[in-house]
């Protein structure tokens, strides 16, 4: 009996503790909803169409998120090409960061791609730009 009674009395200051004054994950790492200056947009659709390795390619639904404490803008979309046929091709979900080299953007970094590995990477990256 002791014991489930010194169990009980410690349980309400380790709940007290485990909360803490932390904000909730969501809250933290919700981003900021930015537009595009026209040379971003310049840059992000000629990253995108090079990831795909196609000059015609459609951007659409593109969004942009700027994230405390974390460098760059987040760009989410997809991306649609045509296919070997001249058919156009399903749209694909992408995302790309936009950072600054030397004073210039420069957007590098990305994935686009349905399968399963790259999906899963631009699912996470996009999360809060929905």
């Amino acid at each position: 009996m002791p014991r489930i009674v010194g169990v009980v009395a410690v349980l309400p200051f380790l709940v007290a503790c485990a909360g803490g004054n932390r904000p909730a994950p969501e809250a933290a790492s919700s981003g900021q909803r930015l537009n595009l200056t026209p040379a971003q947009s310049q840059l992000i659709d000629s990253g995108v169409k090079q990831m795909v390795e196609s000059q015609d390619a459609r951007l659409s639904a593109v969004t942009a998120t700027r994230h405390p404490g974390k460098p760059g803008v987040h760009v989410c979309g997809f991306v649609s090409k045509k296919n070997a046929s001249g058919k156009d091709g399903p749209d694909l979900p992408f995302y790309i960061e936009l950072r600054e080299a030397d004073g210039k953007p420069v957007a590098e970094r990305g994935q686009v791609g349905s399968d399963p590995s790259k999906l899963s990477k631009v699912n996470f990256v996009c999360r809060h730009n929905r």
